[in-house]
C-alpha cells in the first residue's frame, strides 16, 4: 500500500524574523527547507520586538500583513501572530513553547535560522532548554564554502554549544546556494526610488507602495 504524501512528511518548520519586508529569498529558504527536511508545513513567525535587534521602523501589523500576502499561494506555509500580539520583547523559547502547545500532535519541530543568527545563539535566553525543544536548521550564507574565517567561527560556536549540551549534535546545516536578496537592500532601493521588482512578491510590492512604506 502506497502511503499518502502527508503521511510521509514528519515535523514542522518554524521560521521567525522581522520580515522587514519579507522577500523572495525568505520564501526560497522556507520552501527548500521544507523539501530537504520533508516537513509538513512551515510556520512563519513575524517578530514584534526582537530582543537582539533594533525594533523595526515599520510596525508589526504591516510586516504581518506583508508576510500574509507573500505566503498565501503556498498551501504548506502558515502564518502565526503569536509574537505580533505580544506587548513586550519576544524570546524564541517562549514562542516555541507556545507553538508546541498549539501543535501538540507534532513531535518534531525544526527552527530555521540564518548563519549570522546561529553565530550569536549562545546569547539567546535559555538556549540549553531551547535545544531540548527543537532541532536547529542553519542556512549557510552565500560564499560560505570559501570564507575560512566564517567556517572557523561556526566550528568554534558549534564546539561551545556541544560542550553546553549534547543536544546540539542535531544541528543541520543547509546550503541553498546564493540567493543574494536582503531586506536591507530592498529598503535602501525603495528609499532611493529604485526598482525592487523580482526581489519580492508583486502583492507585497504593491502593498508597500500603497502604504508608502520605506520611503
Amino acid at each position: 500500500m502506497v502511503k499518502s504524501e502527508s503521511s510521509k512528511k514528519t515535523g514542522v518548520g518554524i521560521f521567525g524574523g522581522t520580515f522587514n519586508p519579507i522577500h523572495l529569498g525568505h520564501l526560497i529558504i522556507a520552501e527548500n527547507s521544507r523539501e530537504k527536511l520533508n516537513l509538513k508545513k512551515i510556520i512563519f513567525v513575524p517578530s514584534c520586538y526582537p530582543p537582539h535587534k533594533k525594533t523595526p521602523e515599520i510596525g508589526a501589523s504591516h510586516r504581518y500583513q506583508m508576510a500574509k500576502l507573500a505566503i498565501s499561494p503556498n498551501p504548506y506555509f502558515v502564518l502565526s501572530a503569536i509574537e505580533v500580539k505580544r506587548k513586550n520583547k519576544s524570546y524564541t523559547i517562549d514562542t516555541i513553547r507556545a507553538l508546541k502547545k498549539l501543535y501538540s500532535k507534532e513531535k518534531n519541530f525544526y527552527f530555521i535560522l540564518g548563519l549570522d543568527a546561529y553565530l550569536a545563539i549562545n546569547t539567546w535566553k535559555d538556549i540549553e532548554k531551547l535545544a531540548g525543544l527543537v532541532k536547529f536548521v542553519v542556512v549557510k550564507r552565500p560564499g560560505y564554502q570559501g570564507d575560512t574565517s566564517c567556517q572557523v567561527a561556526t566550528s568554534s560556536v558549534q564546539s561551545g554549544l556541544l560542550a553546553m549540551t549534547p543536544k546540539f549534535k542535531n544541528v543541520k546545516f543547509l546550503d541553498l546556494g546564493p540567493i543574494g536578496i536582503s531586506s536591507t537592500e530592498i529598503r535602501k532601493r525603495i528609499k532611493e526610488k529604485k526598482s525592487v521588482r523580482y526581489l519580492l512578491p508583486k502583492n507585497v510590492m504593491d502593498y508597500i507602495f500603497q502604504h508608502h512604506l520605506y520611503e
